[in-house]
């Protein structure tokens, strides 16, 4: 029993480590995109793609996507179309013509619909203590000093 929990502490601080830096990448990335140029994006069109269900078939289920393809003008006069997926619950509401606020990134040219994830401090804190977690059980895995040749 006690061998058990030796080899799954193990795993447990390069998982909290592994899933800390995922999270720390996401904050990075939200940030970046929240310092990107806001700008009124038309939305061109609607897809949906439903998902599929692997109860019962031993597959793997996959999730349905709600996207939207939209056309805006960048701060440099270029008109570009780019494409988001977006929550069920807005996706329903967004018709072809409607205006929608968007994040756009003139260095890379990517763009996305604003308001659509967790923000960059929610996944700040979530690697955070995901780190310190991973931090704390590596520290406590580290073989002691013996206090011999003292």
């Amino acid at each position: 029993m006690a061998s058990n929990l030796k080899n799954s502490r193990r795993w447990a601080a390069p998982l909290l480590f592994f899933f800390g830096g995922f999270f720390l990448l996401l904050a990075i990335q939200d940030g970046c995109y929240q310092r990107g140029v806001k700008l009124t994006a038309v939305v061109v069109a609607r897809e949906y793609s439903p998902g599929s269900s692997g109860v019962g078939r031993g597959t793997v289920s996959s999730t349905s996507r709600h996207m939207i393809r939209y056309r805006f003008t960048t701060p440099e006069g270029a008109v570009k179309e780019g494409q988001s997926d977006v929550l069920p619950q807005n996706w329903s509401k967004l018709r072809e013509g409607d205006t929608v606020d968007i994040e756009y990134l003139p260095a890379t040219g990517d763009s996305r619909v604003a308001g659509q994830t967790a923000s960059a401090w929610i996944f700040l804190l979530i690697s955070v203590f995901l780190l310190t977690g991973g931090w704390f059980l590596r520290r406590g895995q580290s073989p002691r000093p013996s206090g011999e040749g003292s």
